[in-house]
């Protein structure tokens, strides 16, 4: 019944005795007031301690609604105990008394919320572009399976898999997705991975996507490498401009896709999905998109998802160079939590997404901020993550002796002329093979430290570590022979002065890392851009741990290291001469300031282990969880999607319709703007073909009326729809409307506003704020003010139209107007001006003519537009008994509104419209 537009006049009391001072509010799905969340309730002396709402709320009929009661005093606001109330009723009007604090027993056949899965039912399910396993054949030639050293594999002590159910889910590596699996291989080796609780991913996109998109595009350009420099320098594999060579994008996609069809037949309600790194980027979106990731009539998801980042993130200038950067944003979104491991990376993802986007900031509790989409706020957090203490104290104590000789066996120690015969001072790097690790550079102050600094000639040993994975293959042939060349130089320079030692593998076992660095005075890292790498905090708890004592740590001033270890040495590697002469410090640092270094280091170096980071995160979603159960009992902003041919049914069972419909995001694309299109001449191609045809229909129908209700201004909204003259329109929010027989004539509604006085007072200091913010204007309105930021710089923008609008309300105190800040723009309007008034004067115009509409349809995406939705619900509880049949209200997006449909956006909308124009007269 609900899809049929049908409503119900819900009159609700209850008995509750409240002291002085206080007031009964009732909130949940079944008050009129959907976004603030709470209608206060009223009573008299002769009624009391009956609590009544005002008027009747407006509830879809056939649909249940849930609802609590609460009281509120000066300081506080208690809700009663108990589960929450529901009503379900099929009448056209329904009165309902309640007892505060007594609620009936839940109904045991419709849980009022998704149920709370019980300890251990509800499941961690990481995924990961490649499994933290190795498989192999073992000497029988059967598949074998084991943990790798991954920070998200399970740990032996301190996992959440020993609290909590937890899977893992992603692609096999070791070359296994490179060549023909048999089906038999396939499920010989998922039965081996599950006894791990480990889901393989059977890709057929994985190479294309993984070693073309995400290791030739994504990579380079997270770690602020422009596009231009990928074509036509030597980061990129091949000389192009385009960023689909090959279908890589299309290969991304169906990548990511692979995992949603996976994870949708696996999970189930209560689960928590978290997806890692910049290889599933699109999935949060395309999971939470998905309607079998959507379980019950609130539209809840089926389960919580976490994305968490380990690259670097880009400036937003270097993002929107990606042909689909937007793309990208779009799917991390998706997610309830966007976790990253350095402030900074958050921080350029914050302003991709204002910049990129138009996505607003939020402030979140328990993160660092967050942003708004579609109607939900995403959490951004930074959690940093260690090593495992206890496995490196064990591999120190039971593997690295076994190693020390061959560590040993790679210097060459100084003759006999070095006083007292010491040994070599080593210097270590564990780098992959790829220029922007940095290792020339390292190699390059290196040689001018030799060079300025003699007497350390001999002495000292590096031993570079250079690993290659393979997954950029001419970028490490070609780094690896650049590092050859210098190495030569140098040993030939300074014999057994550079020790270099390619891994073929990409990976270098603890126990032989740790050798090293127990072996190792200082550790150099000069990343031209890093994200977060352990090899530092395994370094320090090593020489923390060994004979030798503190060691001293080079970071590089573009890697996470250097904001996460306080005690580290920081250094520009573009800046040779300073690399230089920090490794003659750190090689003449006295054993006090080492040890106060390392000191500084520890603390967060023994208390991060993987165990703690992942419960923070997890944490971090419950947080989210705990706000959105809160905010969804408050708001109670549930919609149902709209069912278009119902919607059409509808229509045609009626014989008086009005149509209220908002422009921006509704009828246009979000975004657009009207000005601009109309100023280029091209107004035509800002409404769809399909839209304006439909609009021409229905406005043509005698059954029907149509408004066009905008917040632009009258001259461009008549421009725009000039040759549709049937259309009713409503500019500047209501303020000026201009009716079928007297366009392009408006009528100005007066609410008693001195506007010369207004403009007086405002104008100045919109011109000034105006001439301080490039990209800003100054808009003259017929009448009032408006002062747009929507071209300037999303950030600067937003600073100055915040202490605008302080100044504005300020100075304009004495006159009844209101600074509304709207996207991209501030605007003084009547104190009393909304668009509610355009819709609840038609209705009740009608009404007074004895015509009542029996079929209203209101469509809008922003705030603004909620008005649109409550004064339908107003005029209907007003009006007399059921003159209106038929009520939709329809938010565009998923979102908190106040309506009680939605449609996906304004394509869909433009599709209903079309429907409707099918059936019209």
């Amino acid at each position: 019944m609900a899809q049929d537009g049908l409503y119900t006049k819900l009159h609700l009391a209850v008995r509750a005795r409240t002291q002085p001072g206080q007031v009964v509010l009732v909130s949940g799905s079944a008050t009129s007031d959907r976004t603030s969340g709470a209608l206060e309730m009223v009573t008299s002396p002769d009624q009391y301690p009956i609590w009544r709402t005002p008027k009747p709320v407006i509830i879809a009929r056939g649909v249940r609604h849930d609802y609590r009661y609460s009281i509120r005093s000066a300081h506080d606001v208690e809700a009663e105990p108990g589960h929450v109330r529901s009503v379900k009723t099929n009448t056209p009007e329904l009165h309902k008394e309640d007892d505060f604090g007594v609620t009936p027993p839940e109904p045991p056949d419709v849980p009022l919320k998704k149920p709370s899965p019980t300890p251990g039912a509800s499941r961690l399910v990481i995924v990961c572009y490649h499994l933290p396993v190795r498989v192999v054949r073992d000497a029988q030639n059967n598949w074998t399976a084991s943990w790798g050293s991954s920070i998200i594999a399970k740990s032996p002590s301190e996992s959440i898999a020993d609290s909590r159910e937890t899977w893992w889910a992603g692609t096999i590596h070791g070359g296994l997705n490179r060549r023909q699996l048999t089906d038999q291989d396939k499920d010989e080796i998922r039965a081996v991975l599950l006894k791990m609780n480990c889901i393989p991913v059977f890709s057929s996109n994985s190479e294309e996507g993984y070693l073309n998109y995400c290791k030739r595009i994504l990579w380079p350009s997270f770690h602020n490498v422009t596009v231009l420099d990928q074509c036509c320098a030597a980061w990129h594999e091949r000389a192009e401009w385009d960023q689909d060579a090959g279908s890589s994008w299309s290969a991304y996609e169906a990548m990511n896709g692979d995992f949603r069809d996976m994870l949708l037949d696996f999970l189930r309600a209560g689960d928590t999905v978290w997806v890692h790194d910049y290889h599933l980027m699109l999935l949060p979106s395309l999971l939470a998109t998905s309607e079998p990731f959507r379980v019950d009539r609130h539209q809840s998801r089926k389960a919580r998802i976490v994305f968490f980042l380990h690259a670097p993130f880009p400036t937003s200038q270097l993002f929107c160079a990606l042909a689909n950067g937007p793309k990208l944003l779009e799917g991390v979104v998706g997610a309830d939590v966007v976790g990253f491991h350095a402030f900074e990376h958050a921080r350029h993802f914050l302003n991709a997404c204002t910049r990129l986007m138009g996505m607003e900031r939020a402030s979140v509790a328990g993160g660092i901020t967050g942003v708004l989409h579609q109607g939900r706020t995403v959490m951004v957090v930074v959690r940093h993550v260690s090593v495992e203490t206890d496995q490196i104290e064990q591999a120190l104590r039971d593997e690295v002796p076994s190693h020390v000789p061959a560590i040993e066996g790679l210097i060459q120690e100084p003759s006999r002329e070095t006083p007292n015969n010491a040994k070599r001072i080593v210097l270590c790097g564990v780098d992959p093979c790829q220029r922007l690790s940095g290792i020339s550079l390292k190699l390059l102050a290196y040689e001018r430290f030799l060079a300025e600094y003699p007497r350390w000639r001999g002495r000292v040993a590096l031993v570079q570590y250079c690993l290659l994975d393979g997954t950029r293959v001419q970028d490490e042939a070609r780094t690896l022979d650049e590092i050859k060349a210098l190495g030569q130089r140098l040993n030939a320079q300074n014999p057994g002065s550079v020790v270099l030692i390619e891994r073929p593998s990409g990976r270098l076992g603890m126990a032989e890392r740790l050798a090293l660095f127990q072996r190792s005075d200082v550790l150099v890292g000069t990343a031209i851009r890093e994200g977060h790498t352990l090899y530092p905090s395994e370094y320090a708890l090593a020489r923390a741990l060994g004979k030798r004592g503190p060691g001293v740590i080079l970071a590089s001033e573009f890697s996470a290291t250097s904001t996460l270890m306080s005690g580290a040495v920081n250094v520009n590697p573009f800046d040779v001469p300073s690399v230089a002469a920090a490794l003659d410090t750190a090689l003449s640092m006295d054993a006090v300031e080492k040890r106060d270094r390392l000191d500084r280091d520890l603390p967060y170096v023994k208390s991060r282990p993987s165990g703690r980071w992942t419960q923070e995160i997890l944490e971090d979603m419950e947080t989210v969880h705990r706000q959105v159960a809160v905010d969804e009992d408050a708001s109670l902003a549930i919609a149902q999607r709209l069912e278009i041919g119902r919607l059409a049914d509808a229509f045609s069972r009626s014989s008086r319709r009005f149509l209220f419909l908002d422009l921006g995001g509704t009828l246009i694309p979000k975004g657009d703007s009207v000005s601009k299109v109309l100023k280029s001449a091209t107004k035509g191609a800002l409404l769809r073909p399909g839209v304006r045809r439909a609009l021409q229909a229905l406005s043509e129908d005698p059954q029907t009326t149509v408004y066009v209700v905008s917040g632009t201004t009258p001259s461009a909204l008549e421009s725009l729809f000039s040759d549709l003259p049937q259309l009713s329109l409503a500019a500047a929010n209501g303020l000026a409307t201009s009716l079928p027989d007297q366009r392009p004539q408006t009528t100005m509604t007066s609410y008693g506003t001195d506007w010369d006085a207004v403009r007086k007072a405002a104008l100045p200091l919109m011109k000034r704020r105006a001439a301080w913010t490039n990209g800003s204007a100054v808009l003259k309105r017929e009448p009032g003010l408006a002062w747009s930021y929507y071209r300037a710089d999303p950030e600067w923008g937003r600073i100055q139209a915040l202490q605008l609008a302080q100044d504005l309300e300020s100075i304009l105190a004495p006159f009844d107007v209101a600074v509304a800040h709207r996207e991209g723009m501030l605007e003084i309007v009547p104190q009393a001006m909304h668009k509610g008034h355009v819709v609840k004067k038609a209705l009740s115009e009608a009404l007074s003519r004895g015509e009542p509409p029996d079929f209203v349809l209101c469509v809008g995406d922003s705030l603004s537009d909620e008005k649109m939705f409550s004064s339908v619900y107003s005029y209907l509880a007003d009006a007399p008994r059921a003159p209106l049949d038929r009520a939709f209200t329809v938010a565009v997006g998923r979102k908190a509104s106040r309506a009680l449909f939605y449609l996906d956006d304004d394509a869909h909308v433009g599709d209903a419209l079309a429907a409707l124009a099918g059936r019209a007269a």
